[in-house]
């Protein structure tokens, strides 16, 4: 520790790292997995989102909030919707920056999906973040387009091909300076 060579192992393992992310990023992208299904309570995955990430939001003052709901259920692939939800969180977090709120929720609602009108569970991700301006609003879901430094520009890409995957829809309202509601639109379980 405190040598030249230890400092260059580490640059070494951060960029190691940081291209697993970037050939993960590109496989999911390039050939996504089949969901492995399952009926569970539509909050769950809200519930272990807030568990996997209030901690890290909570060092640069981003509240991670949960919602209580009504009970509903969702048949999903549960890894899957949460790498969805924990893709929306981190992009919440990098539009809010600092001292802001992400506020996560279930609600029931009708939408039109694939095979028509149905009743389906939204899962959302609100943020007092600043907003998606209409010129990156236009690329939003483009393939390699980001705004990061650090970014693959693949996350809303990826996160909206598992959603449709599972039969749903992924879609936003935005507001310059006023924040943003992402909204994973899932079949209501009849089960």
């Amino acid at each position: 520790p405190g040598s030249p060579e230890h400092a260059d192992t580490k640059l070494v393992e951060r960029e190691i790292l940081r291209l697993e992310r970037i050939v993960n990023d590109f496989l999911h992208f390039a050939r996504p997995t089949e969901p492995k299904f399952a009926t569970i309570p539509a909050d769950l995955v809200l519930l272990e989102t807030q568990h996997s990430l209030a901690t890290q939001l909570a060092r640069a003052n981003i509240r991670l909030v949960l919602e209580s709901s009504a009970p509903m259920r969702i048949r999903v692939d549960p890894a899957q919707i949460q790498q969805v939800l924990i893709n929306l969180v981190q992009n919440a977090a990098d539009s809010i920056a600092r001292d802001g709120t992400i506020t996560l929720r279930a609600r029931h609602d009708r939408k039109p999906l694939a095979h028509g009108e149905t009743a389906v569970v939204i899962l959302e991700v609100t943020d007092t973040g600043k907003g998606i301006p209409p010129e990156i609003e236009k690329r939003l879901f483009d393939p390699f387009f980001t705004t990061k430094d650090t970014g693959t520009g693949l996350g809303l890409s990826i996160a909206a091909g598992i959603v449709q995957n599972h039969g749903g829809a992924l879609q936003y309202q935005t507001h310059v300076h006023h924040g943003t509601t992402f909204g994973i639109v899932l079949p209501q379980a009849t089960e």
